[in-house]
């Protein structure tokens, strides 16, 4: 069996390097916030040296016409940042109605290697940073929307050793000091399609029925990796309690432009949007170029198992 209910968007891909105002190599894994009527991508962009920032790019109607910034939203290399001193990648865009603020988690890479980084911003222009949140190796950040008693949550993804990289929560009172850690979803066993890894996708979706968390789960064929995105349902009131999970991918690669690239068979979801009843889900194909599925919410809540 294998699900249909994501449709991809007759104009995927829909931004390619082509699409950016200055030379890159790639563009991938955006982040998504909606403004002014707007759809706000923050775009992981790798320089032609091989260097990652990030970039904002703006449409009215979240598929065609982007505006992109021709300056980075997040720059590396800023010697006041040295554990961004490689790169900043993979953002996530959570709304903290309490802050007034957008806050971005992203992975801040440098030679002390791969870390979690926190920003904010009021406008979507202009990124403040607050520092890092987690401290390598670490990756696939993504803030929970609103506290639980008195405490913000977010989710990660350490590297355990040993090839063991599962999905955690920590809790913070004040945005900055992590702790009272737990392994919300760990990979799937034996050869099951996330066997190899499993990390969080776009911050989650509180429904009635709780969190509805899209990850991306990994498994190895042949010496090469597929990357494929998966869904479950965390506890509205204890996001730390795994409630329902699917048992099999709901979206993988099928498309030339998911099949083909620089890391082929790969869909990795970072943003998504709750339009009406419709989830519109970001993601990065094949590690080269940023598409578009669509699909209704109750399609994909109906396939979670407790």
């Amino acid at each position: 069996m294998s699900y249909t209910f994501f449709h991809r968007c007759q104009e995927n891909p829909i931004l390619t390097v082509s699409d950016m105002p200055f030379a890159a190599e790639t563009v991938l894994n955006p982040g998504t916030a909606e403004q002014d009527g707007e759809v706000v991508l923050l775009l992981r962009v790798e320089t032609t040296a091989g260097y990652s920032n990030i970039y904002t790019a703006r449409s009215a109607d979240g598929v065609t016409g982007w505006d992109i910034s021709p300056e980075p939203f997040l720059e590396h290399g800023d010697p006041h940042w040295r554990y961004e001193k490689w790169g900043c990648e993979d953002p996530r865009v959570t709304y903290l109605e309490d802050q007034q603020h957008w806050y971005i988690t992203y992975t801040a890479y440098s030679p002390a290697g791969a870390a979690v980084g926190l920003a904010r911003t009021k406008d979507l222009r202009r990124a403040e940073r607050i520092g890092l949140i987690f401290s390598p190796n670490n990756k696939d950040a993504a803030l929970f929307p609103r506290q639980f008693d008195g405490r913000w949550a977010a989710l990660h993804r350490p590297d355990a050793g040993a090839g063991i990289e599962n999905i955690w929560i920590a809790y913070s009172p004040d945005l900055t000091h992590w702790g009272e850690p737990h392994c919300v979803l760990p990979e799937g066993a034996g050869p099951a399609w996330d066997a190899v890894k499993v990390g969080a996708g776009p911050p989650p979706l509180e429904t009635e029925l709780g969190w509805l968390l899209l990850y991306h789960g990994v498994k190895q064929y042949g010496g090469q990796l597929a990357y494929r995105v998966g869904a479950a349902m965390l506890d509205k009131d204890r996001p730390h309690k795994l409630v329902a999970r699917a048992k099999q991918c709901i979206f993988k690669s099928s498309e030339i432009y998911e099949q083909a690239g620089l890391v082929p068979n790969v869909v990795f979801p970072t943003g998504l949007l709750l339009r009406g009843d419709e989830l519109w889900l970001y993601y990065g194909a094949a590690d080269t170029c940023i598409c578009l599925a669509t699909a209704k919410l109750k399609d994909v809540l109906n396939v979670l198992e407790p």
